[in-house]
């Protein structure tokens, strides 16, 4: 009904030469002003639009707290101590009562919440994936960090100007290698402990050899490690593209089934076993 009186009256008022320029009002004033409040000495009507925005404003946000309030009784401060009905088993909703017929209340209390993560073991999809850097754009030493497909990667040239990519994370306690990694020949070196590993390879040279006396004593107590490659190639026809890195795409999805099966493990199942 609002809408239709609306269209009514933009349609009487509508000013026909309008999409020429031609226009004896203002967008939206239809000259409603039946006490004549904006003939009287003194009106500014640009204060009274700002007024009346201000307060439509904070209208809306006092709508939205009690719509939030009656769904959340008590987070609105205020609105939770307003008289209301007892809460019942099921809360009501805001325009009416919606009831689910008996069967599906029935097979929703005998269903269990739908999973929304796999615990089942994620095979491996490789596939090559552009990084939107260009051979081009490195310079000898120079590296680049960049995700690809949850994949945290390393790409970046040794001295003689070779290709590479490697895995961002330094396999001692996840040190950044783009946070100052230096380039010599074809070595990498992390810049928090010194480990070095080859960039062809990713073989490990040196383990955590500084600072003095407090680097090794960190590299005891964690495993060592090589440190990922990833095959790289320069994309475009006749090469001059986007580097192009092959990853496993399911990377992300196989490190999130691992947790969520953990959890699940420490959790057990309703009959008293374990996933």
């Amino acid at each position: 009904q609002i809408s239709a009186f609306a269209m009514i009256v933009e349609g009487k008022f509508f000013p026909v030469g309008s999409w020429q320029g031609q226009m004896d009002r203002e967008p939206g004033d239809l000259g409603f002003d039946p006490l004549k409040l904006s003939k009287s000495p003194g009106f500014d009507m640009q204060a009274m639009r700002l007024k009346e925005l201000k307060n439509g404003r904070l209208a809306m946000m006092a709508f939205l707290a009690n719509v939030y309030g009656h769904y959340h009784p008590g987070a609105v401060p205020g609105i939770s101590a307003l008289p209301r009905e007892s809460m019942s088993t099921s809360a009501p909703a805001f325009c009416g009562e919606t009831r689910m017929p008996a069967k599906s209340v029935a097979e929703a209390g005998a269903s269990k919440t739908a999973a929304r993560y796999t615990t089942q073991k994620i095979l491996p999809a490789l596939s090559w994936i552009r990084s939107g850097v260009k051979a081009s754009d490195l310079a000898p030493c120079q590296l680049k960090a960049v995700t690809l497909v949850g994949n945290d990667v390393l790409i970046g040239k040794t001295e003689a100007g070779k290709l590479f990519c490697v895995g961002n994370l330094c396999p001692h306690i996840g040190t950044p290698m783009s946070e100052g990694a230096d380039v010599i020949g074809d070595v990498i070196v992390c810049p928090l402990h010194g480990s070095s590993f080859k960039t062809t390879t990713g073989e490990l040279i040196d383990w955590c050899v500084s600072p003095p006396i407090i680097g090794p004593l960190t590299g005891l107590v964690v495993e060592k490690k090589n440190l990922l490659i990833f095959e790289c190639r320069e994309g475009g026809f006749l090469g001059g593209g986007d580097i192009e890195v092959l990853v496993d795409t399911n990377a992300k999805k196989a490190y999130e089934a691992d947790y969520w099966k953990g959890l699940l493990d420490a959790q057990g199942k309703d009959d008293g076993t374990y996933y």
